[in-house]
């Protein structure tokens, strides 16, 4: 129960920091490593718990909240979607076991 309420609350408070990043104009570097570890927190979690779509999300939520130069940023996003198709083409194309009669 508690891990649930945890999963749907998290989303919303790591979207909302990352809306007020851009007024804290100081800290936000801070503002960003805080929402970067704590959707790193959450994916851990959500592997643990072989949810894989949740860590997918906070996945590409940590990447493009991490402290990385943004053109590594789009080439991380783009390795994930890369090997997410890769990986459904694997599944979709898998041989698949013949029923004789």
């Amino acid at each position: 129960m508690s891990v649930t309420i945890f999963k749907w609350i998290s989303l919303p408070v790591l979207l909302t920091g990352s809306l007020f990043a851009r007024f804290a104009w100081d800290y936000e570097i801070v503002v960003n490593l805080l929402v970067f570890a704590g959707a790193l927190v959450v994916v851990k979690r959500a592997v643990a718990l072989r949810e894989f779509l949740w860590a997918a999300a906070f996945l590409c939520v940590a990447v493009v909240f991490s402290p990385l130069v943004l053109i590594i940023k789009i080439f991380l996003l783009l390795s994930f979607t890369c090997i997410a198709a890769l990986a459904g083409l694997y599944v979709a194309l898998k041989p698949q076991p013949v029923e004789t009669l």
